[in-house]
This record gives C-alpha cells, structure tokens and sequence, in this order.
C-alpha cells in the first residue's frame, strides 16, 4: 500500500512540475510573440512532416532557404528527422501550418524538466544521491530556469526544436537506466537522441556508468561480463539507429556520409569554414572553448547596457552558475566517474564544430551535455541546497530570464 501511495506522490508531483513549466513557457511565448503567434519560417520539420506524410523527404517550395541543402532540384533538411516523427500526428490532426512548432518545442522543454525531476528522484531512490523531494525539485528549476534551456524551449526554429528534442531523450535514457535497469529500453531511446543529434552518442559513457553503478550495487563489485553484455544490449539500437541516418543520408543525398551540411545554405563565412576545414576541425576549438567556458558580455553603446556576444554566446558558468558548485562531486564510484567522463566526450564534437552555435544568448550547446552535469550537481548537493547553491541558482534565473528578453528583442532594438 505504501508504494502505491509513493507511487501516486511521485505521478502526482510530476505532473505539477511539467504543467509549471508549460505554464512559465507558455507565458514566455505569449510575451515574447502575442497570443496570435505562428511557427517561423525556418521551423522546417512541421512540413518535413507533411512530406513524409506525401512519401517524399524533402520539402516542397519552402518558406525559407536558410540552413537547407539544394540537391536533385530539391531542398532537403539536412538536420535528423526525429522530431518530424513526433510532429506527424499534429500534422495529420491541423496540418503542417496548423502546427505550432513554438508551442511544440514549449510541451517537449516542459516534458524534459519533468523528466530531470523524475531522473532526481530515481537516483534518490537507488540511494546514489541524498537530496530529498524539495533538492530535486530546486535541480529540476535549476534545469528548467537557470540554463539556456529556458531560452531554447520558448522558440520554435529548426535547430532549437532539434535540441531540445535531444535533451528529451538523453533524459529518458537515464531514467530508464537508473530505473529499471533495460538496456534495450535505455539503448532505444538514446538511439532517438542520436538520431536527432548524432554527437550526443558520447552520452552512452553515462549509460554505461549507471549500469556499472547497479551492478556494483547488487554484487558488491562490477560484474565486468554482465556489464559487457548490458553494454552489447543497449548499443544494438544505437547502431539501428546510425544504419538508419546513412540509409536516409543515401535515400536523400546519394551517399551514406553525406549528411547535407557542407553544402547547406548558410552563410558565406561559414561556408567558406566547411569547405576549408570541414564541419569538425582543432581550427574551430579555441574559439569554440572560449564561447563556452570564457565567454562575457560586452557593453554596447547603441542600447547602452551589457549584452551578450550574439554568436558566441555566453559562459556556461553565467547561464548556469550553480555548475560552480561541481567541484564537490568528486567520488571514486562508477556513476560519478562515467558522468565526468561523458560529460568530457560530449564536450568534444561541440569544440571542435564550425560555429559557435550562431545567434544566440547563452552557449546552446550546452544542453548536449547537461544530463550528465545534473547527474552530477546532485551528487554535489550532498543532503540538501544549501542556500550558497540556492543563490547560485536564483542568479541564474534571473540571468536566463534577461536571456529571453535578449532573445526576443526587449533590451534594445537591434534591427
């Protein structure tokens, strides 16, 4: 009887976190767009949808051109379809411009908070972290509010529906790790977050230090054969899903490895970047770890009021700055050591990647690896938020919330 209640507190406060979210989100959405808002010309995977639907897998007369790829006298998405999936059955109910990405993004970002919330809790429940409810909902508000998740969620352009798409099932993959264990179930749902951003594969490294985590648990040490069979299981979706990319990649392009981006419409500067150095090059690393870890605003003296540099962004450690608090999740266990080290991997393909991430507020890529720094920040708390952690995340809000009215053009005209 007691786990039917637990279980019924558990439903009960996941829902009142995701409809908190939705609420906030909605709310920003309606602020920064009106109530008579409509998906943006670049959202591209509503009609992607639509396509499919037609049995073809390219878009027919496109709104706009920007970031697509021109091949075979088509333009093609270039970015993974995963998301164009989830958007089929709105697309059969209203339609392709029925179908308001913004407000779609907002519904999946409010489902990732709940779904770090329902992570927390798992990790509490297998005695890895020592937060109560009240700690893991301040971590889920930290995840939801004080990252670049906030700005991503509230806008419906192709590139930050795809991201947090990815979050979505980076975080259900550890859920399912942590929880029950699966590694099919865990491998499966990583594989639609690879095959919405192939780079978050590094994120496998967690999975992994989650199962090693229980078997050590079980059998008082790593069971080095059981977890190579776990790690067999749950790579058998990821490698479904990467034969699936270079399937489509040869249905769309002609070959297995060509993605679509080097010759994607985008800007000439970074155009010229693809074709002299390719999508990933050590060229890009300094500008891009700089954008990252060292990134500040800058004073503009047209709107006379520090802001963020547009392309590079901001620091990770002021759109985040409970992230400080990290220096205290060092254990010699399993689960802390893999988190580190996915966390390490993740970080890799984003150095190395031709652009920063665009325009932008705070540095977007972020969110490929911020499962794991969650992972790890509640490791760090210890048994509560102590009010310095508190701090860091309130600050944090406040920066992100500034972040939107950037985003949204609320600081100043910027033309």
């Amino acid at each position: 009887m007691s786990q039917i209640r637990q279980r019924w507190k558990t439903i009960i406060w996941l829902a009142i976190v995701f409809f908190s979210a939705f609420d906030v989100y909605m709310a920003t959405v309606r602020w920064g767009y009106g109530w008579d808002f409509s998906s943006p010309d670049t959202a591209y995977f509503n009609h992607l949808a639509a396509a499919f639907l037609r049995g073809q897998i390219y878009l027919e007369n496109p709104l706009s051109t920007q970031d697509l790829t021109f091949a075979n006298g088509h333009w093609y998405v270039p970015f993974p379809p995963v998301p164009a999936i989830l958007m089929i059955p709105f697309v059969i109910g209203r339609g392709a411009d029925g179908v308001k990405t913004v407000m779609f993004n907002a519904m999946l970002g409010a489902f990732n908070v709940a779904l770090v919330y329902l992570l927390l809790e798992a990790l509490r429940g297998r005695g890895w972290t020592r937060l109560g409810r009240a700690g893991n909902l301040w971590l889920a508000a930290a995840f939801g509010f004080s990252s670049v998740h906030w700005y991503l969620a509230v806008t419906g352009e192709v590139w930050f529906v795809a991201q947090i798409c990815t979050v979505t099932f980076m975080a259900l993959s550890a859920w399912i790790a942590v929880k029950t264990g699966s590694s099919w179930g865990a491998g499966l749902a990583l594989a639609a977050a690879v095959a919405t951003r192939p780079t978050v594969v590094f994120a496998w490294v967690l999975l992994l230090a989650i199962a090693a985590q229980r078997l050590k648990d079980e059998h008082g040490l790593v069971d080095w054969k059981r977890l190579a069979k776990w790690a067999a299981g749950s790579a058998i979706p990821l490698a479904l899903a990467g034969a699936a990319l270079l399937a489509y990649n040869a249905a769309r392009f002609g070959s297995l490895w060509d993605f679509g981006y080097l010759n994607a419409n985008v800007s000439s500067e970074n155009s010229a970047l693809l074709h002299t150095y390719g999508q990933f090059n050590m060229h890009y690393l300094a500008a891009n770890l700089k954008g990252m870890f060292l990134g500040l605003p800058a004073w503009n003296h047209d709107c006379k009021r520090w802001m963020p540099d547009g392309s590079a962004g901001m620091s990770i450690f002021i759109t985040t700055p409970a992230l400080f608090y990290l220096w205290r999740a060092v254990k010699r266990e399993p689960l802390v050591i893999g988190a580190w080290l996915s966390v390490g991997l993740l970080i890799i393909p984003v150095a190395l990647y031709y652009t920063t991430g665009a325009w932008q507020f705070g540095y977007r890529f972020s969110l490929d690896f911020m499962v794991p720094l969650i992972v790890l920040l509640a490791i760090a708390a210890g048994k509560r938020v102590s009010w310095l952690l508190a701090l860091l995340i309130l600050f944090g809000m406040v920066v992100n919330a500034s972040g939107v009215a950037f985003w949204y053009n609320r600081w100043c005209i910027l033309g």
